[in-house]
């Protein structure tokens, strides 16, 4: 992880990364592998309410009274409930488009850069090579065709396993 994305990384998150790091390394050995000066980076793990415990080697939420202790237990999840409602039009969005055309995700040795590639013909009916042209155009314009083809044999392949060979 570099300087850039400390800085701009949620206080929940960038706590619990500094915290992994601290199991290891000091406060000022952390500052040094960031680039970061002691000060500037106090005032960075500060935001958030966030302070740092020097029995523990650790950060911890701030909790300013017993009432907002017992009120909010998990501070962490402000972040995730903000970030939801600042997205809210593009996840409803994406969860439309899903309803609407379903989600079609490529398993991930179709595009691994290990993967090898090979040439093969073989013959099929046109119709049905046509008529799944046009449906990879209309639904997955942005997808080689290849790809497609590549998760359709992998999707035959788990639903037409035998049930004893089939992977849980």
């Amino acid at each position: 992880m570099d300087k850039n994305t400390i800085l701009t990384m949620p206080p929940s998150i960038r706590v619990q990364e500094v915290n992994k790091l601290l199991e290891d390394h000091s406060l000022s050995e952390i500052c040094e592998l960031y680039g970061i000066s002691s000060g500037s980076f106090s005032k960075l793990m500060r935001e958030g309410d966030y302070l740092y415990h020097q029995a523990d080697k650790r950060y911890y939420p701030f909790v300013r009274s017993e009432e907002e202790r017992v009120k909010n237990p998990k501070s962490g999840d402000s972040d995730e409930i903000a970030f939801f409602k600042q997205n809210v039009d593009t996840l409803k969005k994406i969860v439309s488009q899903f309803e609407e055309q379903g989600l079609l995700l490529l398993d991930n040795r179709i595009y691994s850069r290990e993967a090898k590639f090979v040439n093969k013909s073989i013959r099929m009916n046109n119709d049905i090579y046509e008529e799944f042209s046009s449906f990879c155009e209309e639904y997955y314009p942005h997808l080689k065709t290849q790809d497609v083809i590549a998760q359709t044999l992998i999707d035959a392949m788990d639903r037409y396993r035998p049930e004893c060979k089939r992977e849980q």
